[in-house]
């Protein structure tokens, strides 16, 4: 089969979604496949290269031009709205490829639907977040769930970390482009939480997504790790560098503890946000990913405090690849991922004194956070490995196609 994915940004841009349509690239290809991924690149990198025998198609569009429109000018996204430029060029990319099917990651997916009627191909989009519903991606207000998306509630809410007419603009581009989404033939969505956050704020009928969660194969780090420059005895935070994944939450908790173990907190950083090494409290910034499993091997434990509903953290299934406990936040995809109590322990979010307790417990009883553990990795192996989700994906595929 013939399939070609198109991405908003990939490698050697950081990101879940990015390392997650790399990975699956890779593992449809080696299945037998035709794969060839679209994207937005950067000056710098090759218009086109092949990442094994996934070949890579890199362009910009006529956003990518404007300047003011991106805080970090090293991540050029595809904005909410179609872009005329882009568009063309998959039209062309098309024509060469001839794909079985289409499968987007991102807002990429707006500069596609106009080709869709031209090209009769069926098209599949994995719904990693909550961007066609919610123009902040976070489903957040004041540090609470959301529970009015897509109302204009959105601008003030958006205008003060990204600017006001960003606000208005991606506002305005992901409403507009609301009941376009009924030409996407089947969506994906990587947890039960984000299925059932679509199905309720944008209406789409629980036939039209299937719940496949995201995977990780332990195998393509394995021979890449690197442990050096670790502390002997740290335990773990991976994830963006920003307060909505709970980071000052973690920070606060820590400090709370009379314990010698590092925290290590290994992140992409963020125009906004500085976060910086104090005492026991370890920074990384932008670290590549074979060194973060090399952290995840080596750690007590991993800790994902977040503040917002994260759909399906791939950390969290690195962690569990590595036989690692996990304490997370009861909330969004994690609390699905993680069953309390045998692989890892709940906390509720944005509460440092519960933290800090869990924290504390599994410090003093490693022979419990080994067990949670196991007991996780055996629960990784069962769901969240590429032999337990690609053919799940084919069948989508083949039914469509």
């Amino acid at each position: 089969m013939k399939i070609l994915m198109l991405s908003d940004l990939y490698p050697p841009f950081l990101g879940g979604i990015e390392i997650h349509v790399q990975l699956l690239g890779k593992e449809l290809s080696e299945r037998g496949h035709q794969v060839a991924v679209g994207t937005i690149g950067r000056s710098g990198l090759p218009r086109y290269e092949e990442d094994g025998r996934v070949r890579i198609y890199r362009f910009e569009g006529l956003f990518q031009k404007i300047p003011f429109l991106f805080k970090d000018p090293a991540r050029k996204w595809h904005p909410p709205a179609r872009d005329w430029l882009i568009s063309k060029r998959l039209g062309q990319i098309i024509e060469r490829e001839n794909p079985d099917i289409i499968h987007t990651h991102g807002w990429i997916l707006y500069s596609v639907l106009p080709l869709k009627k031209r090209f009769k191909i069926s098209l599949v989009h994995t719904l990693h977040d909550y961007r066609l519903f919610c123009p902040k991606m976070l489903l957040m207000k004041k540090n609470a769930v959301c529970d009015d998306p897509l109302t204009r509630s959105c601008i003030p809410c958006m205008r003060h970390p990204y600017g006001l007419l960003r606000a208005l603009s991606s506002y305005y581009g992901v409403k507009a482009n609301r009941n376009r989404l009924k030409s996407v033939d089947k969506f994906i969505a990587v947890s039960a939480f984000i299925k059932e956050a679509y199905e309720k704020h944008l209406g789409i009928s629980a036939k039209e997504i299937i719940t496949i969660p995201n995977f990780y194969n332990p195998d393509i780090d394995r021979e890449q790790k690197k442990t050096a420059d670790f502390p002997d005895d740290f335990i773990l935070y991976v994830g963006w560098l920003m307060p909505h994944k709970g980071i000052d939450v973690l920070t606060e908790a820590y400090r709370k503890l009379n314990t010698k173990t590092k925290l290590l907190i290994i992140g992409i950083e963020q125009p906004d946000y500085r976060y910086q090494s104090t005492g026991n409290i370890l920074v990384v910034k932008n670290a590549p990913h074979h060194v973060i499993m090399g952290a995840m091997a080596n750690c007590r434990f991993a800790v994902f405090p977040s503040i917002c509903p994260d759909t399906a953290s791939m950390v969290a299934r690195e962690a569990m690849s590595q036989r690692k406990a996990i304490i997370a936040s009861d909330v969004g995809g994690l609390k699905e991922a993680i069953a309390d109590g045998e692989t890892g322990m709940l906390v509720p979010p944005n509460d440092s004194d519960k933290l800090a307790d869990a924290i504390s417990y599994l410090l003093e009883r490693s022979e419990v956070a080994s067990k949670m553990g196991q007991t996780g990795y055996e629960r990784f192996v069962k769901n969240y490995t590429p032999d337990a989700v690609i053919p799940r994906l084919i069948d989508v595929y083949k039914s469509l196609a």
